[in-house]
């Protein structure tokens, strides 16, 4: 079993997961635009076409926790067809790397959804469906290498049929492949994001998501963030722990003589003197501190002072004049 620790802040590695991810995505949304736009004209919706085709795929696709919506293998069942008019059809289905497949239909009813099986296919698949007024044979596009010779094969079955007498729908999705995302946190209930989207609280098991790299952030307030990329195995689980450690700030007390020092009532340490500090990390918020110099002729000091995260509070004490005070910059 895969296993990562989350030891790194969120800010640091987040951001480019996430990115990566997003990345992706967009580039897929991309890729599904840019070959919509590069579809040859007769596998393309028809201008002036005599008839309507809509195409819809049966199954629902998996809204996985990375954003993306995907298909488990060996993809959906099948294209609900529907048409406005008695027609012919067919489906010509192309899957990434591979020869397009025809799939006939034969003639369908008006405003009847007609299902059309779909082969098992893997990554991003195109499927065009041909709908005709007249019969028409595209069975010649079977094996075609590309969208073009598709494209041609159509062209030329349709050759003699009337102006406006077919049109095509195109319908696109993809088939991924799963593994399962388990993350344990140091504080239960904190909050864990899968590429920026929000997955729940740990512990928390996560199905179905994407095989391959994902970044993991868990939060919790008043505690530091740990991101971490961890990679999912298809068919496996990926387990992440977090280590989540309070957000501090910083007490720095220096006094130019020995002091005691006391932050709510509990002693915190001794400031040597000589202006050398003493040093306290403390948690976000209000404290009082005594200072007490170690001479007991000298006036103990008491302060107020908020202490803010990631960041250093300062308090000098000095003697001055033979009057010992101490104040915050």
């Amino acid at each position: 079993m895969p296993s990562a620790s989350l030891n790194r802040r969120a800010d640091a590695n987040a951001y480019p997961g996430m990115m990566t991810r997003f990345r992706w995505i967009w580039g897929v949304a991309a890729l599904t635009a840019a070959l919509v736009a590069c579809v040859p004209a007769p596998l393309r919706a028809q201008t002036g076409a005599l008839l309507r085709v809509e195409a819809q795929l049966s199954d629902t696709a998996i809204s996985t926790v990375t954003g993306e919506t995907l298909y488990r293998p060996p993809g959906p069942g099948a294209l609900l067809v529907t048409t406005d008019r008695p027609a012919y059809v067919s489906s010509l289905v192309l899957t990434s790397g591979q020869p397009v497949q025809v799939v006939s239909v034969g003639a369908v009813a008006a405003g009847t959804a007609v299902p059309v099986r779909l082969p098992p296919s893997s990554g991003f698949t195109q499927v065009y469906t041909v709908a005709s007024l007249q019969p028409l044979d595209v069975s010649t596009a079977q094996g075609a290498r590309s969208l073009d010779e598709a494209g041609r094969d159509v062209q030329v079955a349709a050759q003699n049929l009337p102006a406006g007498a077919y049109t095509v729908a195109t319908t696109t999705y993809t088939v991924g492949r799963f593994g399962t995302l388990r993350v344990v946190a140091s504080e239960p209930g904190a909050e864990v994001r899968v590429e920026g989207h929000l997955a729940g609280y740990a512990p928390l098991t996560i199905p179905d998501v994407p095989v391959g790299s994902v970044a993991v952030t868990v939060t919790a307030p008043g505690l530091s963030s740990r991101s971490q990329r961890v990679n999912v195995p298809e068919n496996g689980v990926a387990e992440v722990r977090a280590v989540l450690v309070p957000i501090t700030g910083t007490l720095s007390v220096a006094s130019d003589i020995p002091a005691q020092v006391l932050i709510d009532g509990s002693s915190a340490g001794q400031v040597p003197g000589r202006g050398k500090p003493l040093r306290v990390a403390l948690r976000p918020g209000t404290v009082g501190v005594n200072v007490l110099p170690l001479d007991r002729a000298l006036k103990p000091q008491n302060l107020l002072v908020r202490i803010t995260a990631t960041q250093v509070t300062t308090i000098r004490c000095a003697l001055d004049a033979g009057v010992y005070g101490c104040r915050t910059p």
